[in-house]
């Protein structure tokens, strides 16, 4: 009768064990990496060496890149169970597919509406991936490696977008866009097997009682409640706003391999710049961005990043196009924006909790700055017809709608986010 109780205290460290490796988010991350890099970096750069314009490419960009913003339509199916493990396994499995359907396509400029729907579907696979990915790391990592699991995570979104898009570039170049496609397939399928290590943890709100009906009509509600109270919360609506605005959206990233021709930058360049060179610099960035938002405020900090991204900008757009320019404004405006997307991961893992709907409170702000990412990539690409510019205005553009998105940021500050009053005694 005393052996039962003994053996529970012998339970306790079997739970410990059961956190996840902050560095494996950054391996799993690998798959999200692929496929944006594969739109962001190689797309573009076949596009633009098939003819096509800039003004085309930024709309197709845009368009394939909005199931991030539109993912908050199906994400909460992943909060109705404790199976994150399996939507990311299913939805890498589909992305890896994507990949090698998108490379297989012939003449992909004469199909671009095939292309478009087949880059979109790309997106929306990778993202859902993301989405459970971004819950498990919630859900699965110690409370005191938060930060550290963000940074991990973020360095392997932003690493592996701009080596893997350039790696592709690379592989065409060499041998064929099949034999490119089949390698990232190949890659993403490798990262992914990384998901047997992550042991999901089953919060007690997430297990069925009852009979199955009820039980999901429980869970659903549970999830309806828990994002209503921070969506529509005061400071729920004053991140969704800072999410929508364009303040650290990093959306030249998107166009900067069919800015190549425009500097006369060699394609050996370009796949060095846009691979080796975003990769490590974004990476960097990331790890600084994170240290910073760590000791200031992150609504702040992810302000300033956005500030140094417009002004790397700028700076591109003032300098002569040579290559010698893109190489310095390519590095340095990925670095700013590497930390950018670090601060806004921590502000965002700041504001969401535990509760039922963890993966859905994610990925509503990260759906809504997606969504900014979109609309800016697009009106960068337009601006390039501003009056015959071309490039230089659309890396004007990035910059000026930048410091407007900005510009909200500090009107939130000065209307709101005011220090709040100390609570006299009789109110504690």
């Amino acid at each position: 009768m005393i052996e039962p109780e003994t053996a529970l205290p012998a339970t306790a460290p079997v739970a410990e064990e059961r956190w996840s490796w902050p560095p494996l988010f950054g391996l799993l991350e690998v798959q999200f990496g692929a496929a944006v890099g594969y739109l962001q970096t190689a797309v573009p750069y076949w596009l633009a060496k098939d003819g096509m314009p800039l003004a085309q490419i930024g709309v197709l960009s845009g368009t394939a890149f909005s199931p991030h913003a539109w993912k908050l339509l199906w994400v909460p199916l992943i909060d109705l169970g404790p199976w994150r493990r399996v939507w990311y396994g299913v939805s890498t499995l589909l992305t890896a597919l994507l990949i090698l359907a998108c490379a297989l396509l012939p003449e992909p400029a004469k199909h671009l509406g095939v292309l478009t729907l087949l880059l979109t579907a790309l997106q929306a696979a990778a993202t859902t991936a993301h989405a459970a990915l971004n819950g498990l790391m919630a859900t699965t990592s110690r409370p005191e490696d938060k930060g550290r699991t963000g940074g991990w995570q973020m360095a392997g979104n932003v690493g592996s977008t701009c080596l893997l898009g350039a790696l592709a570039i690379f592989l065409a170049s060499r041998f064929s866009r099949p034999v490119a496609g089949t390698v990232l397939a190949t890659l993403v399928l490798a990262s992914g097997a990384g998901i047997f290590w992550i042991t999901e943890r089953n919060d007690p709100s997430t297990v069925a009682a009852g009979p199955l009906f009820k039980a999901a009509w429980e869970r659903v509600k549970g999830i309806v409640v828990d994002l209503a109270k921070t969506a529509f919360s005061r400071d729920g609506i004053i991140m969704l706003v800072l999410c929508l605005a364009p303040v650290a959206c990093g959306a030249l990233t998107n166009l900067f391999s069919a800015m190549a021709g425009a500097y006369q930058v060699p394609e050996h360049t370009v796949e060095l710049v846009n691979g080796l060179g975003m990769g490590l610099g974004g990476a960097l960035g990331s790890l600084l961005g994170g240290w910073l938002s760590d000791r200031m405020n992150r609504k702040l900090a992810y302000a300033l990043m956005g500030a140094a991204t417009a002004l790397c900008a700028f700076a591109m757009a003032a300098a002569p196009m040579t290559p010698t320019t893109y190489i310095w404004g390519t590095l340095a405006y990925s670095f700013a924006n590497g930390a950018g997307f670090a601060a806004f991961a921590g502000m965002v893992l700041e504001m969401v909790n535990e509760g039922a709907a963890v993966t859905t409170k994610y990925s509503l702000f990260v759906a809504a700055s997606n969504f900014a990412i979109s609309y800016t990539t697009a009106l960068d690409g337009h601006a390039s017809e501003f009056r015959g510019i071309g490039t230089r205005a659309t890396i004007a553009a990035d910059g000026l709608i930048t410091f407007a998105g900005i510009s909200v940021v500090v009107i939130i500050f000065a209307l709101f986010l005011r220090k709040k009053p100390v609570a006299t005694a009789a109110t504690a």
